[in-house]
C-alpha cells in the first residue's frame, strides 16, 4: 500500500493549516513559485517549516499541451523560477520542479526535451531540476538524464510506476486538515528544503535525506542536557534505546501527546532538567533548527527567546550561537 507522507495543494498555508497537515502524518508539501494566486510567499514558506514540514518548488505556467514546449520556453521559465526562488530564500541544493502537466502523446516528446534542455540552460546552477509528468514523460526524461528528481503522477499513467521516481502523486482533489490536496509518496527527500537560506546553507548534495544529526553535548549546571534532533524514519522507540533512555521518559520531558507522531527537524530533550540548577539554561544551535523549534523544546516561546538573547528578527539565528533557553 502506498504511504502517505506528503501532499501538494493550490491553497495558500498559514501556519495553522501547515500544522494540521503536520498532524496528519505529512512531511512534504508541494507548493508554487511564480506570480499567480496559488504561488507561495516567503512569509508562507516560514510558515510551512515552522510548523515541521518540508517544502518542494513548483513551477508551472500553463504547460497543458505540446505548442508550450519549446528550449526558449524553457530557458525562460526557468530564470523566472530562479529569480523567485531566491527571493523567498530556497536555498541552495534543492529542487525546484517544472511540469508537463497533460497526456502527452510521443510525438510530443522531442518538444519536451527541447523544453527541459532550455531548463537546464536557464535555471541558476545552484539550484537542481525536477520534472513532473505522467509514466511516458518521466520516462523520456530519465533516459535523457534531462533532470535531477523525478515525480510521477499516475493520471495519464495506464496503471504503470518508473522505478526510478522519487516522488508518487496518486490520490487527488482530497480534503485534508481542511485543505484541498493531491496525495503524494516520497521515497526520498526529493530536493525538498526546510529552512529559508536567510538561516543557513543547505548542503548541495541533492540526495541528502537528514535533517539534521544528533547532538551529544556534555550538561553542566548552565547547558542543556543533551538533545536530538529528529531524521525522516524515525521512531521514539528508536531513539530512546539508542540513546539509553525510555519512550516514557522522552513523552514526559517532551510534553508529546501522541508517541507515535514526531517529526523530521523536531529537537528531542534526551535528559530532564531537573538536576536543581538555579541559573540560566543555554543550547547551542545546529544545522536545521529554527527559534520556534527550539522554544518548543524547551517549553519556552519564541518571544521570550528573543527578548533573552537580544533577538531582533527571529528568523534568523546561526549555527553555533549559544541561545539562552531557561
Amino acid at each position: 500500500m502506498t504511504h502517505l507522507n506528503g501532499v501538494d495543494c493550490s491553497t495558500k498555508l498559514n501556519q495553522s493549516l501547515a500544522a494540521g497537515l503536520k498532524l496528519n502524518g505529512i512531511q512534504y508539501v508541494g507548493r508554487y513559485l511564480g506570480n499567480s494566486w496559488k504561488t507561495m510567499s516567503r512569509a508562507e514558506a516560514q510558515s510551512i517549516i515552522n510548523a515541521g514540514l518540508k517544502i518542494v518548488s513548483i513551477w508551472e505556467t500553463n504547460p497543458t499541451n505540446a505548442a508550450f514546449f519549446t528550449k526558449e520556453k524553457g530557458i525562460s521559465d526557468s530564470k523566472e523560477a530562479s529569480t523567485y526562488a531566491k527571493s523567498i530564500g530556497q536555498p541552495e541544493g534543492s529542487a525546484i520542479y517544472f511540469t508537463v502537466d497533460y497526456d502527452a502523446q510521443p510525438g510530443d516528446i522531442g518538444a519536451i526535451l527541447d523544453y527541459f534542455t532550455g531548463v537546464r540552460e536557464g535555471l541558476d546552477k545552484n539550484y537542481k531540476v525536477g520534472v513532473y509528468g505522467s509514466y511516458s514523460v518521466v520516462e523520456s526524461l530519465h533516459t535523457s538524464n534531462s533532470a535531477d528528481f523525478y515525480w510521477q503522477t499516475s493520471s495519464w499513467s495506464r496503471s504503470n510506476i518508473a522505478a526510478f521516481i522519487q516522488i508518487l502523486q496518486y490520490q487527488y482533489n482530497v480534503t485534508l486538515a481542511g485543505v484541498q490536496v493531491d496525495y503524494d509518496h516520497f521515497t526520498t527527500d526529493a530536493g525538498s528544503w526546510g529552512h529559508v537560506s536567510s538561516l543557513q546553507t543547505v548542503s548541495n548534495t541533492a540526495t541528502e535525506q537528514h535533517v539534521a544529526s544528533a547532538s551529544h553535548s556534555s550538561s553542566s549546571s548552565n547547558e542543556a542536557p543533551p538533545t536530538y534532533t529528529v531524521k525522516p524514519g524515525d521512531t521514539l522507540s528508536e531513539i530512546a534505546v539508542k540513546f539509553g533512555t525510555t519512550v516514557n521518559e522522552l513523552v514526559q520531558i517532551n510534553g508529546i501527546h501522541n508517541p507515535n507522531l514526531i517529526y523530521a527537524g523536531q529537537i528531542l530533550k534526551l535528559h530532564s532538567t531537573s538536576q536543581g540548577s538555579s541559573g540560566p539554561v543555554y543550547y547551542v544551535v545546529k544545522s536545521g533548527d529554527t527559534l520556534s523549534q527550539i522554544a518548543i523544546a524547551f517549553g519556552s516561546s519564541v518571544a521570550q527567546l528573543q527578548e533573552w538573547n537580544g533577538i531582533e528578527n527571529p528568523n534568523l539565528i546561526l549555527v553555533g550561537q549559544k541561545l539562552q533557553v531557561k
